[in-house]
């Protein structure tokens, strides 16, 4: 019925009305094109300002004004584990003026790990750039955890069942899972202890509360250079430039563990194509430069590049690399 209700319509249209519309969509598009961006946009990032992530988004965001020749305003919006923020930008208008930073939470752990969320991550995005990369380190407290290596680890673990425990952004985090993916691969079993901060949760692995945790080169590496933690590998698949005397996950024996944090930058999947084009034009012109990969650097992280039409293959290995792991967990949140 409405097929034949927007058929009968159309047959009141003149020739002369049906024509000009089909030649007015091309201009459209055109001017469009000329004028895009007219104003400022904004970039949601869905971390509480100062963290690696928000450094991350300011860092791409100063640099892309120049190219869009207007500002991106970068908009904090924590919470639910990203899904606050991916909400917002499902939500958004799309025209080109709200973009979203978006890693594994949002693009490939939610779906599987929430019981509802109100958007889809397959569907619902389009792929702008990778803006980085952050090796994730996994640290113990050589007091409470006396190993030297993955392979001293495991094997103690295996002697000792669950008595080792791990801290843990909370179920279904990134740190949770991987550490889940690494016990049921290695046949051993974690004690997991949730925290609700990165704070205490440090305090407690420093003290020896906790025996180990899987954190952000960032805030491992001045600690394994004092001294007070051990690390014992990387998430990356390639060892860190910043620590190449730590080995990788893969090298340890977990091929299947390349799994660093990274970071997108995606808008709706229905967004005008002349603004897509630019968007990543712009941005993946300042991702490939000298000068945008020393700030990451500085912050220790690393350039991931990987272009717009590998964008697919690059997330469907994530999701089910991620979903796999909520599986195994048996984590479920509402």
């Amino acid at each position: 019925m409405g097929v034949q209700i927007v058929q009968r319509q159309a047959s009141r249209w003149s020739r002369r009305t049906v024509l000009g519309a089909a030649l007015g969509a091309p201009f459209a598009t055109s001017a469009f094109a000329q004028t895009y961006p007219a104003r400022n946009l904004r970039l949601i990032v869905p971390f509480p300002a100062g963290g690696p992530t928000d450094v991350l988004a300011r860092i791409a965001a100063e640099r892309v004004k120049e190219g869009l020749g207007q500002p991106l305003i970068v908009e904090n919006r924590a919470g639910a584990g990203g899904n606050i923020a991916g909400e917002m930008a499902a939500r958004a208008e799309a025209d080109g003026y709200t973009l979203l930073v978006a890693g594994q939470a949002i693009l490939a752990i939610n779906k599987a790990l929430y019981k509802k969320i109100s958007y889809d991550p397959a569907t619902d995005f389009a792929f702008v750039g990778m803006l980085g990369v952050i090796a994730n380190v996994l640290l113990v407290n050589p007091t409470a955890v006396p190993v030297n290596s993955l392979v001293e680890l495991i094997a103690l673990a295996k002697k000792k069942p669950g008595e080792i425990s791990y801290a843990s952004n909370g179920p279904g985090s990134f740190t949770h899972l991987t550490t889940a993916i690494l016990a049921h691969q290695a046949g051993a079993e974690f004690l997991h202890v949730p925290y609700q901060g990165a704070a205490p949760l440090m305090t407690d692995l420093l003290a020896g509360r906790i025996g180990m945790t899987f954190t952000a080169a960032s805030a491992a590496l001045p600690l394994v250079q004092s001294g007070q933690l051990r690390a014992l590998a990387v998430t990356t698949g390639q060892r860190s430039r910043f620590s190449p005397d730590i080995p990788t996950l893969v090298e340890s024996g977990f091929p299947s563990l390349d799994a660093p944090v990274w970071f997108g930058v995606v808008v709706r999947t229905t967004t005008p194509a002349p603004a897509l084009a630019k968007l990543r034009t712009d941005f993946n012109t300042v991702i490939a430069s000298d000068d945008y990969a020393k700030a990451l650097e500085k912050n220790f992280m690393e350039v991931l590049a990987i272009a717009p039409d590998a964008s697919e293959q690059f997330l469907a290995r994530e999701r089910k690399l991620w979903s796999d792991a909520v599986k195994v967990t048996g984590a479920a949140l509402d």
